[in-house]
Order: C-alpha cells, then structure tokens, then sequence
C-alpha cells in the first residue's frame, strides 16, 4: 500500500501539514475526512530516523527523543515505517487506522532487541522494559499522591488537578528510587521508557518524556533524572 498527496496545505517548517491519502477511495462530492497525527520517537536506538506513512516522507532525521510535526491524513489504514539514518534499518507497522477515534499521537518505542508502534496514552504508561513493573509516586504541591505499579504498557490516569507535579519511580517492591523529576508542570501523558541500549531498573537508565496534546500545538519535552 503505497500514498499519494492529495493537497498540499503548506510546506513542513514553521506550521506546514500535508493531507496524506490512505487506502479506499471516496466519493468527489466532499472532501474526505482526516485527522492530523504526529509520531513521538522514543527508541533510542534511532537516533536519527525517517519516518513514512507509506511512500510519503513526513519527517527526515527526527532525533531521538523528538515528536515530528503534525500532519494531516485521510480516514484510512497506513503502513507506518521508521528508518534509522546510521545503520538503514527499517521497522514497519502494517494496519495503523487512522479515524475519528485514532490516537492523534503514535509513540514509537524500543522493547528489547525490537521496536513497537503504540498509541498515545492518558496519564502515566510503562514503556521501560517488560521484565520490570514500575511503582509509581506522582506527587503535586498540594499535598495529594498518587501510587501506582505498573507492569509493561500499563497506564493510569492522573487523578490530581494540580498544575504542577513530582514523578518518583522504584522498581516494583522496591525501597530505591530510580528517577526524580522534581517540580514540573503537569502533562497531558507522562511516558516511561529506557534510556540507553540495555534496559534496567538501575538509577540514569530511566528517562520520561511530558506529552501535551490536548489542546493547542502538541509538544513533548523531556524530563532529566534529578538522582544522576
């Protein structure tokens, strides 16, 4: 399954998108639906890659962890492949639908020695590694706190209304924390995920990238480990 453009909007650069065709066709009457979607690299593996829905090009050498401009694209099913620039490796995803109930974020992360292609959750996920749950304290400077375990892509949703937070992580059953953020504004998503090659539970492996893409332009930023 290949794609066409259909009409370019704009350049990619300062607010470009581009409508990208999927599979199917579609009356001439209206324009079809779309939706715009941007993918959020978290594979550190790919330190810089090419990313396509299809034969159509929509970031070049994004880096690693970064979140390509959105772009728009028509109801339908895509296959999404991410390149990485230094060895040519391609990693493909068949059948990501994209409609009006699609996640509007694709996170492209590392599990192990592979990579996978998940949706954007709500609150907190565990992207890390499959043999490590995490305990999660998510504290706000009103005193509340919200404790969790989360084994491998598990999420829970943020329960304070707090404008600030504090993210703390163990391994599960564990005393020791692993990652800190400190004081931080809160996010939409909070997405755990390993920083280096092998995964760990171990004090600088652990990274977090703060995820906003409920209202306004999406935006992700990561979040430095405070314990080093």
């Amino acid at each position: 399954m290949s794609l066409n453009r259909r009409e370019v909007l704009a350049f990619f650069g300062a607010s470009a998108t581009t409508a990208l065709a999927g599979c199917g066709g579609g009356g001439d009457s209206e324009p079809p639906p779309t939706r715009f979607v941007s993918l959020l690299s978290l594979n550190p593996e790919f330190q810089f890659a090419d990313v396509a829905f299809g034969s159509t090009v929509v970031s070049s050498g994004l880096p690693f962890p970064a979140l390509t401009q959105r772009f728009e694209v028509e109801f339908g099913s895509y296959t999404v492949s991410v390149r990485d620039r230094s060895s040519g490796f391609v990693q493909s995803f068949d059948n990501a639908i994209v409609d009006g109930n699609s996640p509007s974020v694709l996170v492209f992360y590392r599990y192990f020695g592979s990579s996978r292609l998940g949706a954007s959750p709500p609150g907190i996920i565990n992207y890390f590694d499959s043999s490590v749950a995490l305990d999660v304290d998510l504290l706000d400077d009103a005193g509340n706190a919200q404790l969790e375990t989360l084994p491998f892509e598990a999420g829970a949703p943020q329960r304070s209304r707090s404008l600030n937070c504090v993210l703390r992580l163990f391994a599960a059953r564990s005393s020791i924390p692993v990652y800190d953020s400190g004081l931080q504004r809160r996010p939409d998503s909070i997405l755990i995920f390993a920083r280096y090659q092998a995964a760990s539970a171990s004090s600088g492996q652990v990274a977090v990238v703060a995820l906003n893409y409920l209202s306004g332009p999406v935006s992700a930023v990561s979040w430095l480990n405070t314990l080093g």
